[in-house]
């Protein structure tokens, strides 16, 4: 577990209902390409959900079909269905997703590059009616990033990597989420900066209560803040535990941790075949 980061074993408290449910979910692309093939998961309120998976297994179709964002890639939920605190929301388009709680801190970190830090996260904040609040949630996204705070006269595109990562998260807690989608929050960053992220995550999740649903390919590093985990193999779910029982799994420790069964480190791509057990083509 890397240094400052997370609750060893998994971090255990008590959650409440279910805030979000996907029920036997079908994603087809162009109306031919099925990605999601019955896909069904649920995220506790008040819980980190980590979703693991390899390149190509569905991971960020998932996301967007819970955040509305599949129809830009010509993508719909055939079928099934995605209910957010008991509603039925896979018929909604984005805008209406994140006017119900939900945002989406997409994979790349897709900022504006040519508007400031300070123009960026008031672009979170677009769809708030309460607009007197901004002020003082500005300042509380620099309390999390301060470095921001410093740079909030600057345009977006001349910050770093891990700066607009920060940029990112921040400009969605700029609307107010009661339920934070991540796509691989540690991409491309220094290991420095991945463990100041993800420390702030535990943070937000902690003193906001927000609800987070982190897709990462660093199974380690998400497992090591998360309550409860799933992993994807070709759109469907194939293991579903809490976060200290998927990281003692062998198969997890082995393909997706990096580890051997006598514990040395082995690169995925070293992996030419393995055969699943049964139960993961149950």
């Amino acid at each position: 577990m890397a240094p400052g980061v997370g609750f060893p074993g998994g971090r255990r408290r008590p959650l409440r209902t279910r805030v979000l449910e996907l029920s036997n979910v079908e994603v087809l692309y162009d109306d031919v390409i099925l990605v999601l093939k019955g896909l069904s998961l649920t995220v506790a309120e008040g819980s980190i959900t980590a979703l693991l998976g390899p390149n190509g297994a569905g991971k960020t179709t998932t996301l967007k079909a819970i955040s509305g964002l599949l129809r830009p890639d010509d993508g719909e939920v055939a079928d099934g269905t995605i209910s957010f605190r008991g509603h039925d929301i896979h018929k909604l388009d984005a805008t209406a997703i994140v006017r119900q709680g939900i945002f989406q801190v997409m994979e790349g970190r897709r900022v504006f590059e040519h508007l400031t830090v300070e123009e960026n996260l008031l672009v979170g904040a677009y769809a708030r009616t309460d607009r007197a609040a901004i002020p003082d949630d500005t300042q509380k996204v620099y309390d999390y990033f301060p470095g921001l705070e410093t740079r909030a006269k600057q345009q977006a595109g001349y910050l770093s990597g891990g700066e607009q990562q920060m940029l990112a998260i921040g400009r969605a807690l700029m609307a107010r989420p009661s339920l934070m989608l991540l796509d691989e929050p540690s991409l491309g960053l220094a290991p420095r900066l991945v463990r100041t992220i993800f420390d702030v995550l535990v943070r937000i999740n902690s003193e906001e209560g927000t609800t987070m649903l982190v897709v990462e390919q660093n199974a380690r590093l998400a497992l090591s803040i998360a309550h409860h985990g799933y992993v994807m193999e070709r759109g469907r779910i194939v293991l579903d535990a809490t976060s200290k029982e998927l990281a003692a799994n062998e198969d997890v420790k082995e393909f997706y941790l990096g580890l051997t069964e006598v514990g040395h480190r082995r690169s995925y791509r070293d992996v030419k075949h393995y055969r699943r057990r049964k139960r993961w083509l149950s």
